[in-house]
């Protein structure tokens, strides 16, 4: 009975979000049907969700980690019980208990490291970058030359009819001056010189602001394609900066074909791309009576083509010919494939490794799924948690890696665990090969035990990681750090490797620039000699 009230209330009655769909509720009763099959194999079968206890809870888990299942599998196993508690509210006699002790299904499905490995790749860095900056590039100087050309082939194309438009419009684009444009040292320095090249350049323009809206906000491609024209809304408040989101729908686990209303918070840059997107696309969606958002292109020559939205096909075409003209290359040096959900897994990655002034705060946001999923940042999103969380994992993982391998460590926590380190290493409890490629898999176990021990590694963007232990910490919520009042020349909590450098060397040669000013204010000459002394401290530990 408590089965049956539980399946109509996911369907029917959702306490946590939008109804699932019917394909999502035969998984979730698969997974159903296995917890309740060992609950009644027990020793003294277990006939009631609420006798349930935490040793069946912790058996039952361990048996699924360890066997041979499939992390989806696993996932969705963990991700029951945690709906079964959730729900006991609705049930007859509910699971009282909770089943993962506060740990999210993610962290239970992925307890091995090794599991940790995705199917989506990350986008390489040096590949992001290129990526990015070309896209910004197109969005912030080429964009306003390239729209006004395209107005202008339009117009020729109203006043000659499509016949004419060949001779007369590139007539136009040669004769049109490039001095009120930045294109000075760039690809786009003597312009576009045919109807061709400008519809290249259109096409380049429009897939630059796909690769700025997927990689700020995570949106799943469904979700990017759904966009309609004024979907871009900016909330103000008084001596607070500016939230820009972007509506659109999401599709995925919502029940329903059409998906569901929501809004992800974007950025300025996101709220250039839409306007670009918006000019670029007003002919054809006028001519089309659409509001999608992403239109083909204008047509510079003939008749107008399709007036249908894009599909998935043409954004991966799109992406894959500007990865091409932007010459990117993998290790084999062929064209690096990239696809839409690459930038999802990208933005997590980022946001885990670099928005850590607000990681905390985001993942507060998101929550486990027992509660609301939040609107403020990414909606329904639990796949969107989800990698949040898996990403956290493994940059957590990484950087545990990155501080016991390091042979240079400043900062307080970074002086005391070398030292530990070459004191084991002298007496033998640690071999003398641990921090090369041969002690890899003793420091891939020794970090296991750490992780299961509940310690994490915290990355304070370029500045240090933070070995968060809650006694020593100088900041601190509970039991986790507050990254954005780090400070790692203080903190015990604080180890600086070889990769920091580049910030302590640009920290200490900022101070150096702002005393040759020779400031009068001696509270603000003694704040710069402690912050170079402190920047030239930490560089003289990592030499």
């Amino acid at each position: 009975m408590a089965s049956k009230q539980f399946i109509y209330a996911v369907r029917w009655h959702p306490v946590d979000g939008p109804a699932l769909a019917p394909a999502t509720l035969r998984n979730l009763f698969k997974a159903l049907k296995r917890f309740i099959i060992y609950l009644t194999s027990c020793p003294n079968p277990i006939l009631r969700f609420k006798d349930v206890l935490p040793h069946h809870c912790e058996d039952y888990i361990r048996d699924l980690v360890s066997s041979d299942t499939s992390r989806s599998a696993k996932y969705r196993s963990a991700q029951l019980m945690q709906k079964l508690h959730q729900y006991r509210g609705v049930m007859t006699d509910g699971l009282m208990i909770d089943p993962l002790s506060g740990e999210a299904a993610s962290y239970i499905a992925g307890k091995d490291p090794c599991a940790f490995q995705s199917k989506t790749e990350i986008i390489p860095e040096e590949t992001l970058g290129q990526l990015v900056r070309t896209s910004l590039q197109y969005v912030e100087y080429f964009a306003p030359y390239l729209l006004e050309m395209s107005d202008k082939v339009e117009a020729v194309r109203k006043r000659s009819g499509p016949i004419q438009v060949q001779y007369f419009g590139t007539r136009s684009l040669r004769q049109h001056g490039l001095e009120p444009y930045q294109l000075k040292g760039t690809r786009l320095e003597k312009g576009v010189r045919s109807l061709r090249q400008l519809s290249t350049e259109l096409s380049y323009l429009q897939t630059a602001c796909f690769v700025l809206i997927a990689f700020a906000t995570g949106m799943r491609l469904s979700e990017l394609l759904s966009m309609r024209s004024g979907c871009c809304q900016i909330e103000t408040s008084p001596e607070q900066p500016d939230l820009i989101w972007l509506h659109s729908r999401v599709f995925k686990m919502q029940g329903v074909p059409d998906g569901r209303e929501t809004k992800w918070l974007g950025g300025p840059v996101c709220a250039k791309a839409v306007l670009v997107l918006e000019r670029l696309g007003s002919n054809v969606r006028r001519h089309a009576q659409a509001p999608y958002l992403w239109m083909p292109i204008p047509s510079t020559h003939g008749r107008y083509r399709t007036s249908t939205p894009l599909l998935q096909p043409t954004i991966l075409r799109r992406l894959r010919l500007y990865v091409t003209m932007l010459g990117l290359k993998n290790s084999r040096e062929q064209t690096y494939h990239i696809h839409p959900h690459m930038f999802r897994r990208t933005f997590a990655r980022y946001v885990v490794r670099y928005d850590t002034t607000n990681l905390l705060a985001l993942k507060e946001h998101f929550k486990h799924i027992s509660l609301s999923m939040t609107d403020y940042y990414v909606g329904s999103d639990l796949e969107l948690w989800t990698l949040m969380e898996e990403e956290t994992e493994r940059v957590s993982i990484e950087s545990f890696d990155k501080a016991l391998r390091a042979e240079q460590l400043a900062g307080p926590g970074g002086v005391r665990l070398r030292k530990k380190v070459n004191a084991a290493i002298a007496e033998g409890r640690l071999e003398k090969d641990f921090r090369g490629e041969a002690g890899a898999h003793l420091r891939k176990r020794m970090i296991v035990d750490l992780v299961e021990a509940g310690q994490r590694i915290y990355p304070c963007a370029s500045s240090n990681y933070c070995w968060f232990h809650v006694e020593s910490a100088l900041c601190t919520d509970g039991d986790r750090p507050v990254l954005k009042h780090c400070n790692p020349g203080a903190c015990s909590n604080s180890i600086i490797t070889v990769e920091h450098k580049p910030h302590w060397e640009r920290v200490r040669s900022d101070c150096e620039a702002l005393m040759q000013d020779r400031p009068q204010a001696l509270p603000y000459q003694k704040a710069l000699r402690d912050i170079h002394a402190v920047s030239g401290a930490v560089l003289r530990s990592l030499k």
